[in-house]
């Protein structure tokens, strides 16, 4: 019996040991925050505010300036293999060393998944970079600076749900989730930031909000963030936006500065509205 278990205990500490090895080896993980603080760019005044964005544009919305390039993708997934090839050819024309991915892409099993499948154009780049051995980041501003900045301006209860739905609302493009709860509950997490925690811990409490706040509009399983979003979330949208692009800026800028090739992918709307910054 003594050495029944001895063996199971091995085999266990060997399975965790393999486990450990390809989560940091071959499983992918989301591209990390940029590790140092930014300093504010003096361009990015220029930057358009997203209330003054207009759709007239062509998609995709690409441009290079110097050693930026910046790939403005439609997000729709009629476009996705026309975009890949010429996300493919300004990448090599280019040859970054920096890659910068718009949002958190999560776990990813090489081989097994499709990066384009699961993350859209961003996956894609990813997976150029990992490929190239090229330095690739989020071009988020980390979530604990970006959240205290939309408590500061709007009420807790609606920076939670807008956070916690975001992710969902973008998703929803690309075709609704068998099961929209569980694909939401992976972040509830982000409610609980100190800023923001005790409003939203639930699936029921997003239920909750959502009937006091839009009763008679569609529910939030069926909302996609292509059209406005309802109520006072379109607000939040345009502010979190404004947020994300004077962030991309001042990232585009320092790394710019650093002498590196920088090559980012992003929706359209907000290569247009940084582009004044970049010229």
């Amino acid at each position: 019996m003594r050495r029944v278990l001895l063996w199971t205990a091995a085999s266990l500490l060997v399975a965790a040991s393999m486990l450990a090895l390809l989560t940091f080896t071959y499983f992918w993980r989301s591209p990390a925050y940029y590790p140092r603080p930014l300093a504010a760019s003096p361009t990015e005044t220029r930057i358009i505010p997203r209330s003054q964005y207009s759709e007239e544009h062509r998609r995709p919305y690409t441009y290079r300036h110097g050693n930026v390039v910046v790939f403005g993708a439609e997000h729709k997934p009629a476009s996705v293999d026309l975009q890949l090839r010429q996300i493919d050819e300004m990448w090599r024309e280019l040859r970054p060393t920096v890659a910068l991915v718009e949002g958190r892409l999560g776990f990813l099993a090489p081989g097994f998944m499709d990066p384009v499948e699961h993350y859209g154009e961003s996956g894609h780049v990813y997976a150029l970079a990992k490929k190239d051995d090229v330095q690739a980041y989020t071009w988020e501003q980390p979530l604990d600076e970006h959240i205290t900045d939309l408590a500061r301006v709007h009420a807790k209860d609606r920076v939670a749900l807008f956070m916690v739905l975001r992710p969902y609302f973008s998703n929803l493009r690309f075709g609704k989730p068998e099961s929209p709860e569980a694909f939401v509950e992976e972040f509830l997490g982000r409610a609980d930031h100190p800023a923001i925690r005790g409003e939203i811990n639930s699936i029921a409490d997003i239920d909750r909000i959502w009937q006091r706040d839009f009763a008679g509009g569609k529910d939030w399983r069926d909302v996609s963030d292509e059209t406005d979003l309802p109520g006072y979330l379109e607000q939040l949208t345009e502010d979190s936006n404004d947020q994300r692009d004077r962030y991309l800026v001042r990232l585009i800028s320092h790394l710019s500065a650093e002498g590196e090739r920088v090559f980012v992918i992003t929706g359209s709307s907000h290569a247009v509205l940084i582009e004044p910054a970049l010229t």
